[in-house]
């Protein structure tokens, strides 16, 4: 698994919410709100029960991930 550290995160992706694939570690798909975020999920016909959701991100405090 890749590491992804909180800072590349918040440097790439400041308020948005972002969606990481579990197993590889990498950044799949980002998006300002929920629905876009599915949007692109969708379109690249990836499954959203593989991820693991990250946000928003926040640009100096703690990521939360659901």
């Amino acid at each position: 698994m890749k590491n992804l550290s909180y800072v590349t995160l918040q440097k790439k992706y400041p308020g948005k919410l972002v969606a990481i694939s579990e197993k590889e570690g990498k950044v799949l798909a980002s998006a300002f709100t929920s629905q876009q975020l599915e949007k692109v999920l969708r379109e690249k016909k990836i499954d959203p029960t593989t991820c693991l959701f990250l946000g928003p991100i926040e640009r100096y405090n703690q990521i939360r991930a659901y």
